[in-house]
């Protein structure tokens, strides 16, 4: 019984991996991991995920090409999973489109101000960390979850 899909064999030798236990998930992860920085694999990735029999491994990995790839592709990506391992990615999805609205300024800062709390401390921080709006850092510095987001947001909006 053949482990890993033909696919995976070949993004393992684009990658020109010393050979894995296939058996082992987080070597396919690092596997997957190391391909995801190349745009030129993602088609081998795609193909690969299709016969990933981990479905939190695949979930884990649509999550990364989401990070990567544009809002207008996410759909094709999420729907290689399972519908019970979606919700993940799907909000992942959401709060990417966030994200780059707020990044580009198609977002209003009362929308921040009213959604904040309700945004995820992995988008609080991503808008920290990225986001050049002094006003949105600003709120963020002082109504941010963590200390962690708050301290980042501070230390960002130095800079904008």
């Amino acid at each position: 019984m053949q482990i890993v899909s033909l696919a995976f064999e070949h993004l393992a030798e684009a990658l020109r991996t010393d050979p894995i236990d296939e058996s082992d998930e987080h070597a396919r992860w690092a596997i997957y991991r190391a391909a995801v920085a190349d745009e030129a694999l993602l088609g081998l990735i795609y193909e690969a995920l299709k016969d990933e029999r981990e479905s939190s491994l695949a979930s884990a990995v649509v999550v990364l090409v989401l990070e990567r790839t544009e809002r207008s592709r996410h759909a094709e990506w999420i729907d290689i999973l399972g519908d019970e391992h979606r919700g993940f990615s799907d909000r992942r999805s959401a709060e990417l489109g966030i994200l780059e609205d707020l990044m580009s300024e198609r977002i209003p800062m009362v929308m921040v101000r009213d959604s904040l709390g309700e945004w995820s401390d992995w988008l609080q921080l991503k808008i920290a960390e990225s986001v050049r709006i002094s006003d949105v850092l600003e709120f963020v510095s002082r109504e941010g979850r963590t200390k962690r987001i708050r301290r980042i947001a501070s230390e960002s909006l130095r800079t904008v």
